[in-house]
């Protein structure tokens, strides 16, 4: 009897392990069990989608600087290792949305702490305030819901769950914020007063973040259509002057000047892209 349901057991152990790693596939990498925001993994519709639009438009651009089937197939082949930037972008995406989530959330636990709640309390607190600011499925709604359940029937302490978000999110103000909340419990520091300034300086960096944000969104505009002309003049000439771009098609020479413009279109977005990327 007790072999059986041992066996049993292992097998219902062995079947909610793969059920939670099941859960956990999709939109997130996990670090752990848990979503680590420093990386982003597509589910497979979302992954084919990339791939379908990529190949498409990477195909377009050897047929319209080209207009050769080799061409095409040849940049076709650049999507794979395209996807890690757009890995890279949609990761970036995530965190920054995540950065502003954090930094209402760091404004609730801060009144909560003002009111002499205690750091499982405030979480409770904030975990409460940002259900009615931010929808269910919100990542910030989603840690929160995470810290409780790790604090409560985990019996995880709140260094631990602190840390443990800092490092997944790789937010530095979450990294500074677990710093400072475990220096001050170790050393009996005034934990709302620093909780208030440590709020009030992610504040003004985002501040500076959407100031710049404001001045350079015309600039990023100027650099995408600068990126988009040359297509639009080559795909006129191809319908209006067919015959004027057939030099550049034909002899190797215009093979050689077509490479060249595309290249050179090619760095001057990774360029532009690179000046406009200002860390605050």
């Amino acid at each position: 009897m007790r072999s059986g349901h041992g066996g049993n057991e292992k097998e219902m152990k062995q079947n909610h392990s793969r059920k939670r790693n099941h859960d956990n596939r999709g939109n997130h990498a996990n670090y752990g069990n848990y979503t680590n925001y420093n990386e982003y993994v597509p589910g497979r519709k979302e992954r084919a989608n990339y791939y379908i639009a990529s190949i498409a438009g990477l195909a377009f651009t050897g047929w319209l600087f080209f207009n050769s089937p080799v061409a095409m197939a040849l940049l076709a082949l650049l999507a794979y290792p395209l996807e890690k930037k757009w890995r890279k972008v949609r990761a970036d995406a995530r965190k920054k949305e995540l950065a502003v989530q954090f930094k209402d959330m760091l404004f609730s636990l801060s009144a909560s702490f003002q009111s002499g709640r205690h750091m499982r309390e405030a979480i409770e607190e904030a975990r409460e305030n940002m259900r009615e600011i931010y929808p269910a499925g919100a990542a910030i709604n989603t840690e929160l819901d995470l810290m409780s359940r790790r604090m409560g029937a985990g019996g995880e302490s709140e260094r631990e769950v602190l840390f443990d978000f800092a490092q997944r999110s790789g937010n530095e103000d979450a990294r500074n914020f677990a710093d400072v909340y475990y220096t001050c419990l170790t050393t009996g520091g005034d934990l709302c007063g620093v909780v208030n300034r440590t709020a009030e300086i992610i504040l003004e960096k985002m501040t500076i973040r959407r100031e710049i944000d404001t001045l350079m969104a015309q600039k990023k505009y100027e650099a995408k259509l600068l990126t988009i002309v040359p297509f639009m003049i080559l795909l006129y000439l191809r319908f209006s002057s067919p015959a004027y771009l057939e030099q550049l098609y034909t002899t190797a020479f215009g093979i050689c000047v077509m490479a060249a413009a595309l290249g050179a279109i090619a760095a001057a977005f990774v360029w532009s892209d690179r000046i406009m990327a200002i860390e605050v």
